[in-house]
């Protein structure tokens, strides 16, 4: 009949420990959409919390004290949203591949949401004349 295993045996389970740990880690990080309204906000719709496009990147990166972060919150990295123990793993982590993509990311145009998929679909507001009225 089946080929698969007819019970469970030790150390089966370590093989997808890593792909279900990094589907969860994926979900915890915050998303490209998020961080695009802390880093660089519309000027007409919002203040400018983070950088504009003729300035560099890094926004400050001071935060209050609070008990529950990590190093209390004062090691922050404001592309990717993530804090920090201490400086070292900072400067570690703006070395890493996940860093530079997301810089990129934010450098580029806006990410994509749910209104650029309604308008896409034609589901956008439409003000064409009335018809048969």
């Amino acid at each position: 009949m089946g080929v698969g295993m007819k019970t469970k045996k030790k150390g089966t389970n370590t093989k997808t420990s890593f792909a279900k740990q990094k589907a969860r880690e994926r979900f915890l990080n915050r998303h490209i959409d998020q961080v695009w309204k802390d880093v660089r906000a519309d000027a007409e719709s919002e203040p400018a919390r983070g950088v504009r496009d003729d300035s560099a990147l890094p926004r400050t990166t001071k935060q209050p004290l609070d008990e529950d972060l990590p190093a209390m919150g004062q090691f922050y990295c404001p592309e990717t949203g993530k804090y920090f123990i201490n400086l070292r793993a900072l400067q570690d982590h703006k070395k890493s591949r996940f860093y530079k993509m997301r810089v990129k990311q934010l450098k580029g145009e806006r990410p994509h949401n749910q209104k650029d998929a309604e308008a896409a679909v034609g589901l956008g507001v439409d003000h064409g004349k009335k018809l048969g009225r």
